[in-house]
């Protein structure tokens, strides 16, 4: 069991002033090893006589004055003369100090006090508090100290070996009740742990040992300098940690200091980080801590590295420690626009700065994580810029929040956490289903669909335009307008002067509305017509003959061309009637032309018509109105 070498405060103070400069040690706990009682382990084989008092001013008998005489002598310690009384002998190997006869009686001491009555005896024995090289023992004894040794026993190792020391010094107190100090134990073969064992005799030839009184610890120990941590408090512009200084290694067998080179040291800020020392023992290490929680007040910081015992054991030695207080700045969102208005289709972005506020100064926070929506991130960069675009399009109007990260991992810890908000008009999109349409063969195109917008709505402006092309690519011209019903549907019909070509829906939208055009439908229905015609003559009387003639034409391209071959109808209405009689046909000849006569019965009006076939659409003719008389 290892102990610790314990000294009084005023025996410490003494020895501060008495001893040698030696390299101040600096361990996570003390290295020292506290001594046993040795003066209970002397009485354990011996019984020493009373324990004068010690004293600096010696009687003209030069004993002191306090040593007892022997009436005084008390009453449980056995008087020289007496035969039970036992006389502790000196140290072995030594010679007696006192006579005896062959009877083995002792011989009276010329100066009369009994041999043995005043022994040395044992205070504290350990390490030098200051430097494990040199053991201190503590003695006192009823004349003074003259000779203080120890004996150091390994107590590793397959033969531990002892080594003696001598030449004990007394560095406190006085020679009668001291504190002696050994030389620097260079004599020892390695370090490790020793039991001591120390012995003592005193000027009237008094002498004692007392064996394993303690154990000491030697070995190297490490000296420390110019340790610095700082910041003194971590902010949002100190978030680094910075260590310095410089370990050496003492040596307690040859008092030697070395520079510490190549050491790893581990440091602890929240998370573990490693470092090894230079070539000088020094070391500089720059660590980021990584505050563990969003509400962190403080970062405890450590510095230590592991020292291997020769035992196998190792021993944990801290070489600095500090607790840096954590500051968290407000901070701040200002975006580059409170909304924006765009199209169906397109995407949310923003734009903006992340801010912070440092010694009253708003300053541009560079690093920060930022989102809008789990999906839309992005780190702000010089100037604390940044751009948030939200991958998905909107599909009606929209209200978007900005913030710092609430991500645990992302989150600045230095900064509150902060938000802004930025409003999305989306102008909708409008949809036109052209679902059903034709050209019948009177030129009357039929449309029937519905119209709505992105947002699911119907557009509040009903109003459609019917458009035509030639080619369904250019030249598109609007025809005309309808309006929708209320939810958006239409089914209706209207004529078409040129009934060939392409057509069209068309919204022109609003505020909140796109404009909008619906799928395009192709017919090819050939326009015909009928020119010139003319009944007479007129007047004409009655029962006379009334001719019809006329020319039928169909387009072709963008001329009319004779129309050959087709039988026209001859109508007549009747003066005061409205229904049509037909009177008979026609067929035009190669020109198109055509010739019908009648008899005139009564006055009325006369029109040719063209009932078309396949692709073409009908004709009808100039009504010409002829009085008959």
């Amino acid at each position: 069991m290892r102990s610790r070498s314990l000294v009084s405060a005023a025996l410490s103070a003494a020895l501060g002033a008495a001893l040698l400069a030696a390299p101040a040690l600096a361990y996570a706990a003390d290295g020292g090893t506290p001594a046993r009682n040795a003066a209970a382990a002397a009485t354990a084989d011996e019984t020493p006589g009373p324990t004068p008092t010690p004293t600096d001013t010696p009687t003209p008998s030069d004993t002191p004055s306090d040593t007892p005489a022997p009436s005084d002598t008390p009453s449980d310690t056995p008087a020289p003369s007496d035969p039970s009384a036992t006389t502790p002998g000196p140290p072995v190997d030594e010679p007696s100090p006192t006579p005896t006869d062959p009877s083995g009686t002792p011989t009276p001491d010329p100066s009369g006090s009994a041999p043995g009555a005043g022994v040395p005896v044992f205070g504290d024995v350990g390490s030098d508090p200051s430097d494990t090289g040199f053991l201190t023992v503590a003695v006192s004894s009823d004349s003074p100290i003259t000779e203080v040794s120890a004996d150091l026993t390994e107590l590793h190792g397959a033969n531990p070996a002892t080594v003696a020391v001598t030449g004990f010094t007394l560095v406190s107190g006085t020679p009668q009740d001291g504190v002696w100090r050994s030389p620097r134990m260079s004599q020892l073969p390695s370090y490790g742990t020793y039991d001591v064992t120390v012995g003592a005799e005193d000027s009237d030839g008094d002498s004692t040992t007392a064996a394993g009184v303690t154990t000491v610890d030697v070995e190297p120990k490490p000296v420390f300098a110019d340790r610095s941590i700082s910041p003194a408090v971590l902010d949002v512009e100190h978030k680094h940690v910075q260590l310095s200084g410089r370990i050496s290694l003492f040596d307690p067998i040859t008092g030697d200091t070395s520079p510490l080179a190549g050491k790893a040291l581990s440091v602890v800020a929240e998370y573990s980080y490693s470092a090894v020392t230079a070539a000088d023992g020094s070391y500089a290490i720059d660590v980021a801590p990584r505050l563990n929680g969003e509400n962190a007040t403080s970062v405890p910081v450590s510095l230590s590295f592991w020292i291997a015992n020769p035992d196998g054991t190792n021993t944990y030695v801290l070489v600095d420690s500090k607790t840096l207080p954590v500051k968290v700045s407000p901070s701040r969102i200002r975006l580059d626009h409170a909304g924006a208005q765009i199209k169906f289709g397109a995407k949310a972005s923003t734009s903006g700065v992340v801010e912070y506020l440092y010694d009253g100064t708003w300053r541009p926070a560079k690093g920060v994580a930022v989102d809008m929506g789990y999906y839309a991130t992005a780190t702000s960069g010089t100037g604390g810029r940044f751009t948030l675009t939200d991958p998905y399009m909107p599909y009606d109007d929209a209200t978007y929040t900005v913030g710092t990260s609430r991500d645990s991992y992302l989150a600045d810890p230095y900064l509150t956490a902060s938000h802004a908000q930025f409003k999305v008009d989306v102008i909708n999109r409008t949809n036109i289903c052209f679902c059903s349409s034709w050209i019948d063969a009177y030129s009357n195109l039929h449309v029937q669909g519905s119209m709505s917008a992105s947002n699911g709505k119907v557009p509040p402006n009903h109003k459609l335009y019917l458009q035509q092309s030639a080619d369904g690519r250019t030249g598109w011209k609007s025809l005309g307008w309808f309006t929708t019903k209320s939810d958006g549907t239409f089914n209706l019909d209207g004529y078409v002067a040129v009934p060939k070509g392409y057509w069209r829906l068309y919204s022109p939208g609003s505020s909140d509305y796109q404009p909008g055009y619906s799928n395009s439908v192709h017919f090819n229905r050939t326009a015909t017509r009928i020119t010139g015609f003319n009944a007479g003559p007129e007047p004409v009387r009655k029962g006379h003959t009334v001719t019809a003639t006329g020319t039928l034409q169909r387009l072709s391209g963008t001329k009319w061309a004779a129309f050959g071959k087709q039988r026209v109808y001859i109508l007549f209405q009747a003066k005061g009637k409205k229904s049509w009689t037909q009177l008979g046909s026609v067929k035009t000849d190669s020109h198109g032309r055509f010739t019908a006569r009648f008899t005139a019965k009564q006055d009325g009006t006369w029109v040719g018509v063209y009932l078309a076939s396949g692709s073409y659409v009908d004709a009808e003719s100039y009504h010409d109105y002829v009085d008959v008389r």
